[in-house]
């Protein structure tokens, strides 16, 4: 019967009077060749290695700063400590409306984010008042994601009104009448208290009063509900902020000819639209 190499090999080296030794196993090509091959596919498919060859390439920077959500197949780049406060850019929709010198309200640096630097503002003025628009959305945003399940109008613009029309809250109107929406009081025979009046005698002049902010929200739906001019915007989705923002200036909500502009950029530049969406308000509220 044909004896194996190794076994041949072996009883060679005790006729010779030699000690047997490991070293002949490397005379086995098809064993080693198969521990390689194994080798090298855990190490791939373990995500244990890479091999990049474009070096000084600009991409090799853009695989550094690829965020973490992101599988990198093998890449030697996985074990490179992240920057410290490196945090992985989020796609934003750039929005901005051009806004005179002139321009005051804690909206401005949000409407137009170039406004401070064109103007040389405060940068303690500029984040006083950013934080007070954020501070704003933490607050009431339940109530608004609240009013968007029960009659189908988007949070997000909703919240973008409340923030232009009460100046963040910190509107006189808002803080005196609790009215966020600038809802008009056009009765002539409304009881004490019901309404008050900022500039002179004319109705166009007298706001509603409400006891407490949720009022506000409620009338706010309401009004949009049951007005036949605005009727067309329930045929929308609720997630439609851009169709609503539109429909509601040319509906006449507003006498600002850049009012859906104004909407549109408060909402797309603070991400408002994330409370359009099922999972919005908890996702939301924690990264404001």
């Amino acid at each position: 019967m044909t004896q194996s190499y190794y076994h041949n090999a072996t009883l060679r080296t005790e006729r010779a009077g030699k000690p047997r030794s490991n070293e002949n196993l490397i005379h086995e090509p098809t064993l080693w060749r198969c521990l390689l091959l194994a080798a090298l596919t855990y190490l791939v498919w373990s995500d244990k290695i890479s091999i990049v060859l474009d070096f000084g390439s600009p991409q090799v920077e853009s695989q550094l700063q690829t965020p973490p959500s992101v599988g990198v197949k093998a890449s030697f780049l996985t074990d490179v400590p992240r920057v410290s406060g490196f945090e992985p850019a989020r796609e934003r929709a750039k929005a901005s409306v051009r806004l005179p010198a002139s321009a005051t309200g804690h909206a401005t640096f949000i409407l137009d984010p170039t406004f401070a630097s064109r103007n040389k503002t405060d940068s303690r003025s500029v984040a006083s008042s950013t934080s007070l628009c954020a501070d704003y959305v933490q607050r009431f945003a339940p109530i608004a994601v609240a009013e968007m399940k029960k009659y189908g109008i988007p949070a997000s613009v909703t919240l973008a009104q409340g923030i232009l029309e009460s100046n963040a809250g910190d509107g006189l109107i808002a803080k005196r009448t609790n009215n966020h929406f600038g809802i008009k009081c056009f009765s002539n025979k409304c009881k004490n208290g019901h309404c008050s009046n900022f500039t002179d005698n004319s109705h166009k002049d007298f706001f509603v009063r409400y006891g407490n902010v949720w009022s506000s929200y409620r009338a706010h739906s309401l009004m949009l509900k049951n007005n036949r001019r605005y009727a067309h915007l329930f045929g929308l989705a609720a997630n439609d902020f851009r169709g609503w923002a539109l429909g509601l200036e040319k509906a006449g909500y507003a006498t600002d000819p850049q009012y859906a502009e104004k909407i549109l950029a408060i909402i797309q530049n603070m991400e408002l639209h994330v409370f359009d969406q099922p999972e919005g308000l908890a996702q939301s509220t924690a990264n404001l």
